[in-house]
Order: structure tokens, then C-alpha cells, then sequence
């Protein structure tokens, strides 16, 4: 069983377009482009992968993911995220006994022991799906998959949490969810830039970008976000069963 982890990149041009109000069109760019090298230097440290892969129709993307040895399989145009995994799994499907774990390149909290946990707990043998959401709970932050297509139609639209615990059910996979505070933290709104913040200094490139250009920009009256995983995971450290009877749930800090 070897691991690969898939990440879907979009044009830096086009990346952060909820963040206009707080940051221009450079700025986003920039920000965009941290935390690709953020994720990309967090998972070269991960022991348990055999292959990383970006797919991006940007050629500054696959510039910098091919400076740093890893591979980018470059599109001809930017057609969302299933599009970009359905292009991964092709490559894949070449041959090998290939597990999937995609996640988004916006993880700004990622550290290497959350994916290597991850890979410890996929079972070798026997189908498995392993979810986890955002803080939200409107969106999946990591997709693993064992096999890779056990999953061919990814949903990532609208609500994908949902339908990714509902397309591995229906696969009758070993469906379990994680819930992690740093996975479940992605950066796409001036609230999640909040949150991050608020997690303190980081040595990540991105983080430090963040506080050298926006620390002035947050009022003292807004109001913070709680992950209801943290709590969760210090009171219950053990896997415990959720109201499905055909999904797990995983507890991570």
C-alpha cells in the first residue's frame, strides 16, 4: 500500500477571491503562494508518503512545487477541484497499489503528524474512507481513500462533507470521520484569517504574512470561533461511534 497525497491548486490569479476586501489582487497572490510552500514543506516532512501531487493550470504553481523535487500534473485550464482529482487518479491508475488523501493547499495550522496519523490509521487491507470537514461542517478538508477510486464522483460542490460521507457509504466503505482542529482550519474568509490569527505566532510563512499586512485590521469587538472538535478531542481521546452506524468518528488535537 503505498500513500499519495493530491493537492488541488488553483490559479494563484484566481485564488482568495473572498479575501478582496481585505487584500488586493497581489497580496491574495502572495498569500496564495505561502501557503502552497507551507503545505508543500509540511508534507515533505511526512515519512509515511510515497508520492506528493499538485495539479494547478498555473505555471507558477508547478514552478514552485518543481523547485522543491515534487510533482505537478499541469492542466490545460482551471475546472475545479473534482475535475483536478479526476485527472490525479488517472495518473494513479498507471499502476501501484494507491491511497488517495487530498486536501487544499489553504491548511495554514498543518503539521506533519496530522497526515502521518492519518496514514497510520488507514487500514491495509479492506476499503476505507476517512473524512474530515472544516470547522463549518459545510466542506471536506481531507479526502482519504483506500483504494483511490473507491470514490470516483468526489463531490466537491456545495455541502461535500455531507456527500462524501454519503458517497462512501453508499461505496460500502470503512467510513470514518476526523476531526482535527488544525485540518479543520482552512483560509478562504476574513473570518477564518481571524481564526488563524488568533491561534498566535506560527513560524509559517504564510501566518507571518498574514500578521505583517492585516494585524491592523481586526477590531477588538469581533467575535471568536470555537471548534467544537477541540473540546470534543480532549474529553473523548478515543475512536467513539457517531449517530450513523456506518461512519466513525476519529479524535485528533
Amino acid at each position: 500500500m503505498d500513500i499519495c497525497v493530491v493537492i488541488p491548486v488553483k490559479s494563484f490569479d484566481q485564488a482568495k477571491s473572498r479575501l478582496s476586501g481585505l487584500l488586493d489582487r497581489e497580496q491574495r497572490r502572495e498569500l496564495s503562494r505561502f501557503l502552497l510552500q507551507d503545505t508543500l514543506d509540511t508534507l515533505s516532512l511526512c515519512r509515511e508518503l510515497a508520492k506528493i501531487i499538485v495539479v494547478s493550470s498555473d505555471p507558477a504553481v508547478k514552478e514552485i512545487t518543481e523547485n522543491l523535487g515534487l510533482e505537478c500534473l499541469l492542466q490545460s485550464e482551471d475546472s475545479g477541484v473534482n475535475s483536478a482529482i479526476k485527472y490525479a487518479d488517472k495518473h494513479l491508475s498507471f499502476g501501484g497499489n494507491w491511497v488517495s488523501i487530498t486536501i487544499p493547499c489553504d491548511l495554514p495550522l498543518l503539521l506533519p503528524k496530522d497526515i502521518e496519523g492519518v496514514c497510520q490509521v488507514i487500514p491495509k487491507k479492506g476499503a476505507c474512507v476517512i473524512v474530515s470537514p472544516s470547522y463549518k461542517f459545510d466542506g471536506t478538508n481531507l479526502l482519504a481513500r483506500n483504494p483511490f477510486n473507491i470514490i470516483n464522483d468526489t463531490r466537491y460542490d456545495n455541502d461535500s462533507f455531507q456527500g462524501h460521507l454519503e458517497a462512501s457509504i453508499e461505496a460500502g466503505a470503512n467510513t470514518r470521520i476526523l476531526l482535527s482542529s488544525r485540518l479543520m482550519i482552512d483560509l478562504d474568509t476574513p473570518e477564518d484569517m481571524q481564526l488563524v490569527l488568533s491561534k498566535g505566532a506560527s513560524a509559517k510563512k504564510s501566518i507571518s504574512y498574514l500578521w505583517k499586512i492585516k494585524k491592523n485590521h481586526f477590531g477588538s469587538s469581533s467575535t471568536s470561533t470555537t471548534l467544537k472538535s477541540e473540546t470534543k478531542a480532549k474529553n473523548n481521546p478515543d475512536t467513539t461511534d457517531t449517530a450513523s452506524t456506518s461512519a466513525r468518528a476519529l479524535w485528533s488535537q
